[in-house]
């Protein structure tokens, strides 16, 4: 039983690692938010706290200074830990909330879903073949426990 809960582990981890994604910053000359592979430009539209709905995430990275890569998650106006909201009765595909520093909520608008960069591709690749060579192991590991118990047995 712990095997299966380390598989199901291993396989949910790999998916979660296939759904990152990288925006390139230099492209980006506005203050925006990425979340969930979408870039959102910061407006000036200060939300009243009524309209304000449930957290759906928060900035994690910001940009690396040399590439200008950012990935998940990522800001170039906010710090890392600013959360991200629900606006009541806007979809999230066109618009979500980020508090600032002074505890207001802003709008920023859907512009453009995020774009992969060749890198994060081939980091991506690293990461997933790593992690099925893990699942490989793995599951090597215990096919060779089941056939010593069963040889232990005889």
């Amino acid at each position: 039983m712990k095997g299966n809960r380390c598989l199901i582990f291993t396989i949910f981890l790999f998916f979660a690692l296939l759904s990152t994604s990288t925006v390139h910053a230099q492209i980006l000359t506005y203050p925006f938010v990425v979340w969930d592979g979408k870039v959102y430009e910061v407006s000036e539209v200060v939300l009243l706290d009524e309209k304000i709905g449930n957290v759906i995430g928060k900035v994690n990275t910001k940009p690396n200074d040399s590439s200008g890569d950012y990935y998940g998650n990522a800001s170039n106006t906010f710090a890392i830990g600013t959360k991200y909201y629900e606006i009541s009765g806007v979809s999230m595909a066109d618009a979500i909330a980020v508090e600032n520093e002074r505890r207001q909520f802003i709008q920023a608008d859907y512009v453009q879903k995020a774009t992969e960069q060749p890198m994060s591709v081939l980091q991506k690749g690293i990461v997933n073949a790593s992690i099925f060579a893990i699942l490989i192991i793995i599951l090597g590991v215990r096919y060779g426990l089941k056939r010593s118990k069963t040889r232990e047995i005889n």
